[in-house]
């Protein structure tokens, strides 16, 4: 349920906010998700390693969905 965070958080921090303070919000926002990840994963059955890797997955969405609310930005500002 954390990795909503980045992946949500993303889309509309890239979409409403300023550049500069989306990134960093997104960066906090994929760190809580990652840590979460990571501390969770033995409790639903996994490792921590397993934690790891869905971390090392969650990191190119999450800035995937902060571009695409950056191109949603742009694209409202020239229409």
């Amino acid at each position: 349920m954390s990795a909503i965070l980045p992946l949500l958080g993303g889309l509309l921090l890239g979409r409403f906010a300023t550049t500069r303070l989306a990134v960093g919000i997104q960066v906090a926002l994929y760190a809580v998700a990652a840590a979460a990840l990571i501390a969770t994963a033995p409790d639903h059955g996994g490792s921590h390693t397993d934690g790891v890797l869905l971390s090392l997955v969650l990191a190119p969405l999450s800035a995937l969905t902060f571009f695409i609310g950056w191109r949603w930005r742009r694209h409202a500002q020239r229409v």
